[in-house]
């Protein structure tokens, strides 16, 4: 967003909000935003990622095997 945009949103939840109450929402808009910021983490924290399962002679999607990407090259 540009500057005055950013302003004018400020002045609109000033004029709804008043004086007093603008610095309270804030905060509470910040105390907010760091709870789900922790809880976001601890919820990647919990997730198990499955091992990668390694099958001799199986390629990955999209891979080619070594000596045939050298064969194409010549």
């Amino acid at each position: 967003m540009r500057l005055i945009e950013i302003g004018l949103i400020v002045l609109a939840a000033w004029a709804l909000f008043g004086r007093n109450r603008l610095p309270d929402s804030v905060r509470n808009v910040r105390k907010s935003a760091r709870i789900m910021k922790s809880e976001m983490q601890a919820a990647a924290d919990d997730v198990e990622l499955p091992e990668a399962k390694v099958i001799p002679g199986t390629l990955v999607d999209g891979a080619q095997r070594a000596d045939n990407a050298q064969n194409a090259q010549n």
